[in-house]
C-alpha cells in the first residue's frame, strides 16, 4: 500500500516512491528508492521522526504529507 509519510503506521520500514522537489531532502538522504524507517509521529501537528541508515530526522508535518512512501 501507498501512504504519505506523515500517515504511514510507525515502527515500519517503508520505500520512498515520491518526494516534494527540496533538495534538502535529497541532501539528507530522502529520495525515491531510499529506505526509512517511521519511528514517531507527534501530536497537535509535530513532526514525523524518521531513521534513515544511522540517524535519525524529524521532518515538518507539511513536508512528511507530500512524501510518499509504500510499505515492503
Amino acid at each position: 500500500m501507498k501512504y504519505n509519510l506523515y500517515e504511514a503506521e510507525r515502527g515500519k520500514e517503508y520505500i520512498v516512491t515520491d518526494t516534494p522537489d527540496i533538495k534538502l531532502l535529497s541532501s539528507i538522504g530522502i529520495f525515491k528508492g531510499a529506505r526509512i524507517k517511521k519511528e514517531h509521529t507527534y501530536r497537535f501537528g509535530g513532526p514525523v521522526s524518521v531513521s534513515l541508515s544511522t540517524r535519525k530526522i524529524a521532518i515538518g508535518k507539511d513536508i512528511a504529507e507530500k512524501i510518499r512512501v509504500k510499505g515492503e
